[in-house]
């Protein structure tokens, strides 16, 4: 199911009902509560969580567990705090965010319930999206 919200910008954004296992959604959640995050760590989170519960139905709670988990996880990959991609170019922190938000997206896709094949396409889409206003908030808050 699609629905239309609309943003304070007043732009349209499409918002996708997807179906997720509510098992794994309770199990991440608590797993969410239970755990700390530093400062930097929580203020993406709460950005991320934000942008991508604008475009599906994930309970906040949820979408905060798997940001961090996919935060924590771009850092083990690259050897390297999130606090550094603010001192990166352009360019390479732009990547650093897309990457964190292609690992979200995986660990977004494991939660889903049947039918996976129709509610992976509305996550791929979502996730993109969530991306690209991600980039125009950015450009628009630049300078």
């Amino acid at each position: 199911m699609i629905s239309y919200l609309e943003n304070k910008e007043l732009r349209i954004i499409f918002s996708y009902t997807v179906n997720f296992d509510e098992i794994t959604l309770k199990n991440i959640e608590q797993d969410y509560r239970k755990d700390t995050c530093s400062e930097v760590q929580s203020k993406l989170i709460r950005g991320i969580t934000k942008i991508i519960c604008d475009f599906i139905n994930i309970p906040e709670l949820a979408m905060k567990g798997t940001a961090l988990k996919a935060l924590r996880e771009w850092e083990i990959r690259n050897k390297s705090s999130i606090t550094v991609i603010s001192d990166m170019p352009i360019g390479k922190g732009l990547n650093a965010v897309k990457e964190i938000f292609c690992i979200g997206k995986k660990m977004v896709k494991e939660m889903l319930s049947d039918p996976k094949d129709k509610n992976e396409i509305l996550i791929d889409i979502s996730f993109e999206k969530a991306f690209k206003f991600f980039l125009d908030y950015y450009y628009r808050n630049q300078g």
